[in-house]
């Protein structure tokens, strides 16, 4: 991570490593790596890691999920309650109908970002994988003799 061309940034502590594609090539819906490293119980070390999106990206989501979720719930509370007194429901029904497709389009919306991050997403998980076989080309330039 320390060489200039690197395309993989990030932070590493005792038994966490936090990584991330370098800034230069950074997108808003550019993965995450989150590695933890425990001892194995026969001996060495277990490496886990998970993949995740920006924490920005993420409560983001959650948040219009949230919306849509609360805005269906209250229209189709509404609307059943304009039913069940005989009067129209239609206007409940289609804004109900409006916040389940609103919900479903911006899920759909974060399976379109994965895609768009797989490339990043193989980079990053790529790099772990030389680092721990101690490959040459993950040292720096200037590390290698």
């Amino acid at each position: 991570m320390a060489a200039e061309s690197a395309q993989v940034a990030g932070r590493v502590y005792r038994r966490t490593a936090f990584l991330t594609v370098a800034p230069a090539l950074a997108h808003f819906w550019s993965p995450h790596l989150e590695v933890q490293f425990t001892d194995a119980p026969e001996g060495g070390c277990h490496v886990q890691g998970q993949f995740g999106p920006h924490q920005a990206i993420w409560t983001t989501f959650v948040i219009i999920q949230l919306i849509f979720g609360v805005l269906a719930l209250g229209a189709g509370i509404f609307a059943f309650s304009k039913w069940s007194l005989g009067q129209d429901a239609v206007p409940w029904l289609g804004l109900f109908a409006a916040m389940m497709f609103g919900g479903g389009f911006s899920y759909g919306a974060a399976y379109v970002g994965q895609g768009m991050g797989s490339d990043q997403m193989y980079e990053l998980r790529a790099f772990v994988d030389a680092v721990l076989r101690d490959d040459a080309i993950a040292a720096p330039a200037d590390a290698q003799g």
